[in-house]
C-alpha cells in the first residue's frame, strides 16, 4: 500500500472520530449566539463553540445526509427519546466513516510489516462495514424508544389514576389535569406538565396538549385520557368510573407485557445454561475418553 493510501486512511479515521464526537456532544443553546443574532452590532463577535468549524461542518453536511437517508421518518422515535434528527445523522455518518476507514487502516498497518493485499479488498470490506455500522444508531434509537415509550405508558397509567381522584374531588377538567401532573417528579410527568403549559400559553384546551404529546411520542394512551377528559369538559359527563376502568385496563396490559418480557428473558437463559451443562459433562467425561482413545 502506497503512502497516499496510508494518509487517506488516517484522514478518514480522523474525520470519523470527529463526526462521532460532534454527534455525541449535546447541542445547547448559546446565549451569546442568541444575543448576537438579535443585536446586529455584535454579529461580528465570536458566538461561542457553535461558531466553530465543527458547527459549520454539521450545518452543511447533516441536512444533506438527513434528506438523502430520509431520517425524518424516525420523528416519533426521536421525539420520545428527546433526540434530534441532526444527532442521529451525525452518529450514522460517523459510524459509516469509521467502518470505511478501519479496513484501510488495518491494511496500511499490515503493509508496514510487509503483508500486502489487493487495494480493492480493504476498500470493499470498508464499504460493507460502513453500511453495516451505519445501521447501529438506528437499532440503538429503536431500543431507547421502546424503553421510553414503556416508561411513558407507566406514567400515563399513574396519571389516569391521579386525574380520576382529582375528578372525584370535584375538580374541573383542566384543573384535574394540571393538579395531577404536579404530583409526579419523573421526566415523563415533566413532559406532561410541559405539554399542558404549552396548551395553556397558546390559548388551547389542556387536552390538546395531551393530544400533541401522544402524537409526538406514539403513546396512544395519552390520547385516550384526552378523549375522556374532553368529553367531561364539554359535555359535563361523570368520568370517574371511566378513568378508573381505563387505568385498570392499562395496568393489566403493562403487567402482561412485563410477564411476557420476563418469560422471554427466562427462555433466553436456557441456551447458556444448557451449554454450561454440556461443557460440564464434557469436562467430567474427558479423562475417560482420553484413556480409551490413547490405549
Amino acid at each position: 500500500m502506497t503512502g497516499w493510501e496510508v494518509l487517506l486512511a488516517g484522514a478518514l479515521v480522523g474525520a470519523g472520530v470527529t463526526v462521532i464526537a460532534a454527534g455525541l456532544v449535546p447541542t445547547q443553546p448559546d446565549l451569546a449566539a442568541v444575543l448576537a443574532r438579535l443585536d446586529r452590532s455584535a454579529a461580528q463577535e465570536p458566538a461561542g463553540r457553535e461558531a466553530g468549524a465543527i458547527a459549520r461542518m454539521r450545518g452543511r453536511a447533516l441536512p444533506r445526509v438527513i434528506e438523502a437517508l430520509g431520517l425524518r421518518r424516525f420523528a416519533a422515535e426521536l421525539a420520545v427519546t428527546e433526540q434530534t434528527v441532526e444527532s442521529l445523522a451525525a452518529r450514522k455518518l460517523g459510524y459509516a466513516v469509521l467502518g470505511l476507514a478501519f479496513p484501510l487502516v488495518m491494511a496500511a498497518l499490515l503493509a508496514l510489516v510487509g503483508v500486502t493485499a489487493m487495494p480493492i479488498l480493504p476498500l470493499g470490506i470498508g464499504v460493507v462495514a460502513a453500511g453495516a455500522l451505519s445501521l447501529v444508531p438506528d437499532a440503538e434509537m429503536r431500543r431507547r424508544a421502546g424503553k421510553a415509550r414503556a416508561a411513558m405508558r407507566r406514567a400515563a397509567c399513574v396519571y389516569l389514576e391521579l386525574v380520576a381522584l382529582e375528578r372525584a374531588a370535584d375538580a374541573g377538567a383542566t384543573e384535574a389535569l394540571e393538579r395531577a401532573a404536579t404530583v409526579g417528579r419523573s421526566r415523563e410527568f415533566q413532559r406532561i406538565r410541559e405539554a399542558l403549559l404549552t396548551a395553556q400559553v397558546t390559548g388551547r384546551p389542556a387536552w390538546d396538549g395531551l393530544y400533541r404529546l401522544a402524537e409526538q411520542t406514539g403513546v396512544l394512551e395519552l390520547s385516550d385520557l384526552a378523549d375522556i377528559v374532553r368529553l367531561s369538559g364539554t359535555d359535563g359527563a361523570a368520568v370517574y368510573g371511566t378513568l378508573r376502568a381505563r387505568a385498570t385496563s392499562l395496568r393489566t396490559q403493562l403487567l402482561a407485557g412485563a410477564a411476557a418480557d420476563a418469560n422471554a428473558a427466562s427462555e433466553h437463559m436456557t441456551i447458556p445454561v444448557a451449554l454450561l451443562g454440556v461443557a460440564f459433562m464434557a469436562l467430567i467425561a474427558f479423562p475417560a475418553f482420553a484413556r480409551i482413545f490413547t490405549g
